[in-house]
């Protein structure tokens, strides 16, 4: 279990993120940075609907994302242990789960490969056929309900960023 105080960057809680879920075989996830502010968001589905866990009070993203990660990692914990139920809009108010520090932001390639589930490692080939299957997976015309299809647009919006940065970032090579 990781300590409460971390001075760790976005990359190496994106990291830790991946890890997690593969521990716990969850496939669908996505961080979800805020552009106007630190927030962090990171979402994931294990067969049901997605679960989004956000952090906002911190001073930094780095530090909203380990706080993201620290609450999924104790979730998992705690449905391992038997612990089970579902809130929604539930908040949670007192002191910084994370140590608050100085840092550099520079991460957006790496939430890029977060975003579509690859490592890095993959060819552009590899990775467009990634893209393609969850634009395929998540197409919004393939759902009725307006709420399920505006979350939708939302996600290939994303996945469609994450996949415009990685190939800016090879051509760039």
């Amino acid at each position: 279990m990781t300590t409460m105080t971390s001075n760790k960057s976005v990359s190496e809680t994106l990291q830790d993120l991946r890890a997690l879920f593969t521990r716990y075989a969850v496939e669908e996830w996505e961080p979800i940075r805020s552009e106007e502010n630190f927030s962090y968001a990171v979402r994931y589905r294990t067969g049901g609907p997605w679960i989004t866990i956000s952090s906002h009070i911190q001073p930094s993203r780095a530090k909203n994302l380990r706080q993201c990660y620290q609450v999924i990692q104790y979730l998992f914990l705690w449905s391992s242990r038997g612990v089970g139920g579902v809130s929604q809009g539930v908040t949670f108010i007192g002191k910084a789960l994370v140590k608050v520090g100085p840092e550099v932001i520079n991460e957006s390639l790496e939430e890029a490969y977060a975003t579509l589930g690859v490592e890095g490692t993959e060819s552009l080939n590899e990775v467009g056929d990634v893209y393609r299957a969850k634009m395929k997976h998540n197409h919004p015309d393939s759902v009725q309900d307006p709420d399920e299809k505006r979350q939708r647009e939302e996600r290939c919006k994303r996945l469609n960023q994450a996949y415009e940065m990685i190939e800016k970032a090879r051509a760039a090579k």
